[in-house]
């Protein structure tokens, strides 16, 4: 569904200390920022763009039928290279909501991006998460991050540790994003802040500047590439896709 007033917003940069070039990475005939920008297009979204520092990624983003936007090197996070991809789109003024797509995640369901829209358009939260429901075996790796919410789904505290302590089930966070302009501008201005830097989370800034954040439940947790192993996951993963 289109909305003329959201903009998906990929950040997608060259370098990459696990696993260098990863945006160009090949999965069955395509690179992985051409699956992301493929998946976002299954659900007829507009207003979709490439926040990247290299020109490979560009001439893919071409190829996929994108519109890449070059942004510095130097960004110390996805969110400064959103932001500053965002200021560069022609009459931003008329972009109320930004989705943050991860371009690590080749097999992103479009479906979940519209639960957060939808979720930003129907509360007053500053950004919106998803998340899905797991059980230990999944929430006991540190590399999976778990989010506590209250009873209105405001999210409480996000942490590598598995939380709370003595459940059974949990909330593993998925790293997409939906912000309000504004709240992506003020996040972005904010300082790197304590539990942002133990736990290595950069949405942990948000809460403790008093923001807020909305989760929405999802059904499956999207594959990320962040290691060769990843990779080959991804190909296996796509290879069934095909075979069907």
């Amino acid at each position: 569904m289109a909305h003329s007033d959201v903009a998906f917003i990929i950040p997608s940069r060259i370098g990459s200390t696990r696993l260098p070039n990863k945006a160009l990475a090949d999965i069955g005939g395509k690179s992985m920022i051409e699956h992301v920008i493929a998946r976002i297009n299954a659900g007829s979204m507009n207003n979709l763009y490439v926040a990247t520092d290299s020109e490979k990624i560009v001439e893919k983003v071409k190829i996929a039928g994108g519109i890449a936007i070059m942004t510095s090197e130097n960004c110390p996070t996805g969110s400064d290279r959103v932001y500053e991809a965002f200021k560069k789109i022609p009459h931003n003024n008329k972009i109320k909501f930004i989705i943050n797509v991860q371009g690590d995640m080749p097999f992103v369901d479009y479906k979940v991006l519209e639960q957060i829209i939808d979720k930003l358009k129907n509360s007053d939260f500053d950004i919106v998460t998803p998340v899905v429901t797991v059980g230990s075996d999944i929430a006991s790796s540190g590399s999976n991050v778990k989010v506590v919410a209250d009873i209105n789904g405001k999210a409480l505290y996000f942490s590598r540790s598995v939380i709370p302590h003595g459940a059974e089930k949990f909330l593993y966070h998925v790293g997409i994003y939906g912000y309000r302009t504004d709240a992506l501008e003020k996040f972005v201005k904010l300082k790197k802040t304590q539990y942002e830097s133990i736990e290595k989370l950069e949405q942990l800034r948000a809460l403790e500047n008093d923001m807020s954040i909305g989760i929405v439940l999802s059904n499956e947790i999207p594959i990320s590439v962040d290691t060769y192993e990843d990779l080959e996951k991804a190909r296996e993963y796509y290879a069934k896709l095909t075979d069907k």
